[in-house]
């Protein structure tokens, strides 16, 4: 009896490590899709994008990175959260999408670009909050704040065209 409850316990601590190291690999990937991203966003780049016709309500540079960073670490509780629960497809085409974005708008000057970009990443990342809803429905709560960060990111691209 004794046997079988230390290999109980050896199991669930094995589990706890699994879950532990699945943890840190979606936080590292996640964090590295914003970090790949933050690559393109250069000085350069900045006097460019200084030269825009920005929204009033466009926030100093600094509310950017503080809120891209909380935002990821939401993003990345969520996927772990819904990991063996709900396919990651729509997850993954909308991290793609956020990764792709100062790409497309800082390094190709892309206004339109950044545009189709952040709707497509809307798209995608309605349906993943859809899907983790069924199976997980914190995961969908913890990726609302993206959707709503999103929808403002939108208003100030589209604020430059207008």
């Amino acid at each position: 009896m004794r046997k079988k409850k230390e290999l109980e316990e050896n199991l669930s601590m094995k589990q706890i490590w699994m879950r532990a190291g699945r943890l840190f690999f979606i936080l590292i990937f996640v964090y590295a899709i914003g970090f790949v991203g933050s690559a393109f966003v250069t000085p350069d780049r900045l006097n460019w994008y200084s030269t825009l016709p920005l929204s009033e309500l466009t926030p100093p540079s600094w509310v950017f990175s503080t809120v891209w960073s909380l935002l990821y670490l939401l993003m990345a509780l969520a996927a772990f959260l819904a990991w063996e629960k709900a396919t990651p497809r729509y997850f993954a085409l909308q991290l793609i999408c956020t990764g792709l974005w100062p790409f497309v708008f800082f390094y190709m000057h892309s206004i339109i670009g950044g545009v189709i970009v952040i709707l497509l990443m809307l798209l995608f990342l309605g349906l993943a909050i859809k899907s983790y809803y069924k199976t997980t429905p914190i995961s969908a709560i913890l990726l609302v704040p993206q959707f709503v960060w999103g929808v403002f990111a939108l208003y100030l691209n589209a604020a430059i065209l207008f």
